[in-house]
């Protein structure tokens, strides 16, 4: 696509060009592993500002489609890979379906039941809902689901309601509004039950996604178990951590990057008041 190609007066042109680039890789003009062009190349082909490209190529990134390499570049992701954003509650079959890909949802089993000890915890109450889901991307199962949700949150659920969309969606409509909660991911091997439904061998390693969903009052609407199979990538963003302060009774030194050597007794102490600022996010120049 040139930028002749480009209307400017119908869809964001950050989406324009998502797009563009996402017809490429989906029709295999660009291969997994293949690098994308620069961003400079990029701009100079859709004549389209730094911005715009780096919020195309993060929108793809999100999907999946490709991995952004610090230094590196953008490369088309392998296939197969399930990607999803951890710190996105819900919106996996958007994800999905952003992607490029296909979800179909199948509902194994749905029944009231006195919630396991782990639920109730989190749930504040033993009669719930149990839910067991197999989610598949482009009909390979990709995610085995068993949720557990308070019969007073949702007093009537039916399978039919959940066999073709959103758990989170149908307590929406219940009037409940989800904002997130907790998440914890651990590798496990995969017990019979779940590596059947996954379609793996018995004791694979899986991905193990354990977490609850509140409402913005911090009331539980959902605590569930998610076993994810072997060829799903989670995506997180991650920030750096402020640096920590000299412990107390230390001496600091231009080693380990706080204070330089060579300063008066008065000029350490400065400094660490201006570091101990800087932590507490205290913005007042110091008094010298």
């Amino acid at each position: 696509m040139s930028e002749a190609q480009l209307d400017r007066s119908s869809a964001p042109l950050y989406v324009q060009v998502r797009e563009a680039l996402k017809q490429r890789i989906t029709e295999d003009a660009l291969p997994p592993g293949a690098m994308l062009p620069t961003e400079e190349e990029l701009q100079s082909t859709f004549g389209v500002s730094r911005s715009v490209v780096r919020q195309a190529l993060g929108d793809l990134a999100d999907a999946g489609l490709v991995e952004r390499r610090r230094g590196r570049g953008s490369v088309v992701s392998a296939p197969g890979e399930h990607r999803r954003r951890l710190q996105e509650a819900g919106g996996l079959h958007r994800q999905v379906l952003d992607s490029g890909h296909s979800m179909a949802t199948r509902v194994l089993d749905l029944q009231a039941v006195t919630a396991p000890v782990d639920a109730q915890r989190a749930l504040d109450t033993r009669d719930a809902w149990q839910l067991e889901r197999v989610r598949s991307v482009d009909g390979e199962p990709s995610v085995f689901m068993r949720t557990w949700v308070p019969r007073e949150v949702a007093p009537r659920l039916t399978a039919d309601e959940l066999g073709g969309g959103s758990l989170l969606a149908l307590l929406r409509g219940l009037g409940h509004a989800p904002v997130g909660g907790q998440r914890h991911v651990q590798a496990v091997p995969a017990e019979a039950d779940v590596a059947q439904h996954l379609g793996i061998g018995a004791g694979a390693p899986v991905l193990l996604l354990t977490g609850e969903t509140r409402d913005r009052a911090g009331r539980c609407l959902e605590w569930f178990r998610a076993w994810h199979s072997p060829r799903t990538v989670f995506d997180v963003d991650a920030v750096v951590a402020p640096e920590a302060l000299p412990a107390p009774g230390s001496s600091p030194t231009a080693g380990d990057g706080s204070l330089a050597e060579g300063l008066s007794k008065e000029e350490r102490l400065l400094a660490l008041l201006d570091q101990m600022r800087e932590v507490l996010g205290d913005t007042r120049p110091p008094s010298r």
